[in-house]
């Protein structure tokens, strides 16, 4: 496969001494990744790593995804290693790097958030819906599952917003699910199961799954089974290490509608479980992205071409083209 080196923008909490000026790290998938720091920021502090992964890709169209993974599980490890946070902010620039190549490709990125810049619509009768709910004094657990809520729109992977919001689920789930002890039923027949020889029928606490399948099916009513059915697939693949390819052919669904498909039983279920009453409730504004939760950026690229001649394998830093991209918004188009 041919070879291709991609930069990354990565924040962190290490960044190397300035004795230092390269740091290299290498896995067992031939990938190579250099680290040095970013520009200084206007305090004398580096605000960030550069990080130059080199590694293998089927083409120049799909290396940028395959080297952020790379090194995204380069920076697992390091983590792990360090105690310590790296976060992969955006690609800088993406170059073909087979040795002794001439002609070479190249990609240079800009990434933005969708939802910049933000919308003028805060507006006093959103706040007046926060006092109402603050006022019905939510349960201790109702607060904990708003508070993963917003952990989950804050989070930018889709993977990582599903956990956040499958934990607010899960915490709903569990306090709402019913202490009276039920029937084991037979995994065929879905009937009670009973012990001939002492002539009882054995019964448990209902499971968090039960109590979970129970709070989609008051939201979604008859489309619950197909619904659970997905999301519990994309919990446990996400529970069990599966790659988000594997979960997406399973559901036959890109990850980012699972994510909002979440999002939105968590947010019903949130709103259920508190108590108002029908003067309240009409007086409530609520919702404004329109079932829209999950993270989404805009990457803008520039392809170009660009030639090496010299001797060395690959051409110097010098003779990279380098372009920027800048992107403008109008808020009210």
């Amino acid at each position: 496969m041919p070879i291709f080196r991609c930069e990354f923008k990565v924040t962190s909490d290490l960044v190397l001494d300035n004795k230092t000026e390269k740091l290299k790290l290498s896995d067992l998938d031939s990938n190579t990744s250099i680290f040095s720091n970013g520009p200084l920021d206007d305090n004398g502090h580096v605000p960030y790593l550069i990080i130059t992964i080199t590694g293998s890709a089927d083409s120049i169209d799909k290396a940028e995804k395959k080297l952020r993974d790379s090194l995204a599980e380069q920076l697992d490890l390091l983590t792990f290693t360090t105690h310590s946070r790296f976060k992969i902010i955006e690609p800088i620039r993406l170059i073909e790097w087979d040795e002794g190549k001439q002609e070479r490709n190249f990609k240079v990125f800009h990434t933005s958030d969708a939802r910049y810049p933000p919308e003028t619509d805060l507006d006093q009768k959103y706040l007046e819906s926060c006092e109402i709910f603050d006022n019905a004094k939510p349960k201790a657990f109702i607060r904990t599952a708003l508070k993963y809520f917003r952990y989950g729109i804050l989070d930018i992977q889709p993977e990582d917003q599903f956990m956040r919001f499958w934990l607010a689920l899960e915490i709903i789930a569990e306090n709402s699910k019913e202490a009276e002890r039920i029937p084991i039923a037979c995994p065929e027949c879905k009937q009670a199961m009973s012990c001939s020889a002492c002539d009882i029928t054995p019964t448990r606490v209902p499971m968090a799954k039960q109590a979970i399948e129970n709070i989609i099916k008051i939201i979604t009513g008859d489309e619950w089974k197909k619904i659970s059915k997905r999301q519990f697939i994309a919990r446990n693949g996400l529970m069990h290490g599966s790659s988000v390819s594997s979960i997406e052919k399973k559901c036959k669904m890109p990850i980012s509608k699972v994510v909002n498909e979440l999002a939105a039983l968590v947010w019903h279920a949130i709103w259920n479980s508190i108590e108002l009453n029908e003067e309240e409730e009409s007086k409530l504004v609520l919702g404004h992205r329109d079932g829209e939760f999950v993270y989404r950026s805009i990457v803008a690229s520039i392809n170009g071409v660009f030639e090496h001649s010299g001797k060395e394998p690959h051409p110097t830093e010098e003779n990279i083209p380098t372009v920027k991209i800048t992107m403008e918004s109008n808020p009210e188009m």
